[in-house]
């Protein structure tokens, strides 16, 4: 991946989760956002619930905000109650630990991220993590 996420490149994160889910019979949302939590592509998959498209966002802002997985922040929550809510108060987003949103890296920095929301928390990480991978 480039230093720097374009409106191409997020698209095709966003198709190769797409993808994925369908492989797997999964409907869900998809969403890129850039470095800074900002909306690339924002996609409700066929069939997935009306919510989900919010739910991507919010995991795609996190863990572009962050740097890292959302699912690693629930032990950050448990270890410091206070740091998220403090945190939250400081993005233009809200943050969450549900489990689905990856970081998107390129020469070891965070250009973005891409979050999934519709499936099993499970399958919304493998969707999340195929997209990633073909990213790199």
């Amino acid at each position: 991946m480039t230093a720097r996420l374009d409106r191409d490149a997020a698209t095709a994160v966003a198709d190769t989760a797409l993808a994925e889910a369908a492989s797997r019979g999964l409907r869900v949302s998809v969403a890129v956002v850039d470095e800074r939590g900002h909306d690339l592509v924002v996609v409700r998959g066929d069939g997935a619930a009306w919510f989900t498209p919010g739910v991507a966002r919010a995991k795609a802002a996190t863990a572009a905000a962050m740097g890292r997985p959302t699912s690693d922040l629930a032990d950050l929550r448990e270890a410091h109650p206070e740091l998220l809510d403090l945190l939250a108060g400081q993005v233009a987003h809200p943050l969450t630990t549900l489990p689905g949103g990856l970081p998107l890296m390129a020469d070891g920095r965070c250009v973005g991220a891409v979050g999934v929301s519709g499936a099993h928390p499970d399958d919304d990480v493998a969707c999340a993590a195929t997209a990633a991978a073909a990213a790199s």
